[in-house]
């Protein structure tokens, strides 16, 4: 008995927010929430809110940078990173809620809870938006308290920060950035700004396989690429469709996609009719960003423009489908066919990434790719999503820093804190399952940004993020009939497509507990590490030698899918195809789990959403040797190095192997469906 209540005494004391009156623990997820007007114009909050009259930008970007002139912008954005109440109690609780060996295990909060518990103060919050909404600028809340968005001309941007704005010249790139450090005419709770430096930019993770061809309905023997039933056979999507006669193909579940670029409501329909899918019975739906946002953000980001087909202008005017968000979308909604899909998409239609005059309307428009953050805030905001596939990211050494707002390292118990490692443990607090792509460059991750990492080992920012889960890419050989037609490989060296299943390292981010220990050497002298966080976790088709079919350009209602330029097919490989592939498998298991007393209960009563699991990385580690073998398809052969740039094959960059078990270049392997919804909810 004593060393029960010496655990319960353990797991409160990481949670300080937890109160104890008396023999009477009240948590603050039974206290009365506080809900002020998060999306209304600010009012006056009496009192000064513990501040800081600067904050870090990313400033460091600016070393070796050229100093073109200033610049003339019109409308600039940024994200204001709030000082929080307990950030560290955030990634503390998100861990407990995903860890099934936790008290508070699947005991997930609301978006307002987290605000009470964890966010900025109320009051901070308020004063803040005061102080920008007083400068000229418009505002955009979230009820999570956790980032402010800012919008405004560049004259009152200045004035609200204390500076001014320059063209600067490094490494080939153009970009705009303060010519001094930015601060406040009084003190804010703000801990950095986000979006001051434009010098980094986030990339989409996709290489075309198949070449694009004029869609005229194919059937589903068609070969360009895998269509979705060679990937549910293959992976066994098709023994969970089948699971007691009413499971599982996504009913009841949503998942979330983290919008890059625009999609037309007629490719989904055009995909199911081709591939003969007619009994899907879930949706797809574009979330505009600002659409939920009525009140109080009429500038900034906007609803996106309407989509057109291929074209050589620039946006609003031209804006071509993105290859990628059709990708997102067709994978889920067919390897899922009866969940909802909801595509986010934030467009801010003047970011100013060149040098020159920029009036106000006249910059250079950002669509899906550039305003992640965004997207991401309002997923946690909405709280409707129950698992997010992502396919993006950038370089971890190019993107971290000690003063970058949005991934700050080191810093905190993980290794790093910001706005990035916040928002995704919101998402696992809230008990949202986050799949990003790895990336497509091996174990050579800043490859595809130049400058001085690009030969380094370096892996892939977000996916490596102690929340999320990394998705690796594989070469998969199968057949007409759905049966592999051969063995699993790693994608890498063995197709020559200059790409690889991204996979490596951390060098900041710290190994949480559930992943392996050891230091992952695959050869006598290879780079190895036994501290920092591994990649990928599992692994799904990605080479574009063996692509996915994807449709584009579908302008109207299949089979005509006039508009747009004429519909075409093709095929797209990358971890891109791997991410939404396994989004739409959490969601079949996130079905059985809802169907099954036993496990939609296993949450704590009156906790919003119980039949979601969390972090799925958790749960997946913690398998038994038993299960895992059954689960997953171990990937033994195949190395996920490539050429370093401006070279050729046989000559290769630093990668890992594939090995049994647990290896850096797959991960734990390719999971089943079936079987991995046996392994975790029992059925």
């Amino acid at each position: 008995m004593k060393r029960w209540l010496s655990c319960i005494a353990f797991f409160l004391a990481a949670l300080p927010s937890v109160a104890l009156a008396g023999n009477t623990i009240t948590p603050y997820w039974e206290r009365p929430i506080e809900r002020p007007p998060i999306f209304a114009p600010p009012t006056t909050v009496g009192g000064l809110a513990r501040g800081v009259f600067s904050a870090p930008y990313g400033g460091e970007d600016l070393h070796g940078a050229q100093y073109i002139g200033p610049a003339q912008l019109g409308l600039v954005s940024v994200n204001v990173v709030m000082q929080m109440r307990d950030e560290i109690g955030l990634q503390r609780y998100a861990m407990l809620a995903s860890s099934p060996q936790s008290l508070y295990y699947r005991r997930f909060l609301t978006p307002e809870q987290i605000a009470d518990s964890f966010g900025a103060s109320a009051s901070d919050y308020e004063i803040a938006k005061q102080y920008f909404w007083s400068q000229g600028l418009a505002i955009r809340a979230w009820k999570q308290r956790e980032v402010l968005r800012v919008v405004g001309p560049q004259a009152a941007m200045e004035r609200a920060f204390g500076t001014r704005f320059g063209w600067y010249r490094k490494n080939g790139v153009t970009f705009y950035a303060p010519t001094t450090i930015p601060h406040f005419t009084r003190p804010l709770a703000v801990r950095g700004i986000g979006g001051m430096v434009t010098y980094r930019h986030f990339r989409k993770h996709f290489d075309v396989g198949a070449p694009f061809t004029p869609y005229q309905g194919a059937g589903s023997g068609f070969e360009i690429g895998y269509s979705w039933f060679q990937l549910a056979a293959a992976f066994d999507y098709t023994g969970a469709y089948n699971l007691n006669g009413t499971c599982c193909k996504g009913d009841g579940i949503t998942i979330g996609i983290i919008g890059t670029g625009p999609i037309s409501a007629f490719d989904v329909p055009a995909y199911r009719s081709t591939f003969g899918l007619t009994s899907a019975t879930g949706s797809v739906s574009q979330v505009n960003v600002t659409a939920n946002m009525a009140c109080c953000y009429s500038t900034g980001l906007a609803t996106p423009p309407p989509v057109t087909g291929p074209c050589g202008g620039s946006l609003p005017g031209c804006n071509p489908e993105d290859n990628e968000a059709q990708l997102d979308t067709e994978q889920t909604s067919s390897l899922a066919p009866n969940a909802s899909v909801n595509f986010y998409l934030a467009y801010n239609p003047n970011e100013c990434f060149q040098p020159g005059p920029c009036a106000p309307g006249a910059g250079t428009p950002a669509l899906g790719i550039a305003e992640t953050d965004d997207e991401l805030q309002q997923i946690a905001n909405d709280n409707v999503a129950d698992v997010v596939s992502g396919s993006y990211g950038i370089g971890e050494l190019d993107f971290a820093s000690p003063s970058n707002p949005i991934l700050t390292c080191p810093s905190g118990p993980t290794g790093c804190a910001g706005a990035d490692p916040t928002v995704f443990a919101t998402l696992a607090a809230e008990g949202i399952a986050v799949f990003i792509s790895s990336g497509d460059t091996g174990a050579s991750g800043c490859q595809r940004d130049g400058g001085a990492n690009a030969e380094k080992l370096c892996v892939s920012y977000p996916s490596g993020d102690i929340n999320v889960v990394s998705v690796g890419g594989t070469t998969t050989p199968i057949g007409n009939n759905g049966r592999l037609a051969g063995l699993i490989t790693t994608w890498g060296v063995q197709t020559q497509t200059f790409g690889g299943g991204g996979g490596g390292f951390s060098s900041v981010i710290k190994r949480p507990g559930f992943e392996p220990t050891g230091s992952f050497c695959t050869s006598t002298g290879s780079p190895c590490d036994s501290t920092h966080r591994l990649q990928p976790d599992l692994s799904l088709n990605a080479d574009p030698a063996t692509s996915d079919t994807v449709i584009i350009n579908c302008g109207s209602a299949p089979p005509g899918c006039s508009g747009l330029g004429g519909a075409l097919i093709g095929g797209i490989g990358g971890t891109s195809a791997s991410a939404p592939g396994m989004a739409a498998m959490w969601a079949l298991v996130l079905e059985a789990c809802k169907q099954t007393a036993a496990c939609a209960t296993r949450s704590w009563s009156g906790t919003p959403h119980p039949y979601r699991l969390g972090n799925p990385a958790p749960l997946l580690y913690a398998l038994s040797g038993t299960q895992k073998a059954s689960t997953f398809y171990d990937i033994v052969y195949g190395l996920n190095a490539v050429p370093p740039l401006g070279s050729n094959y046989p000559t290769l960059d630093a990668g890992y192997s594939a090995r049994p078990g647990y290896d850096l270049a797959t991960g734990l392997g390719a999971p089943f469906a079936r079987n991995l919804i046996k392994a975790l909810v029992g059925i």
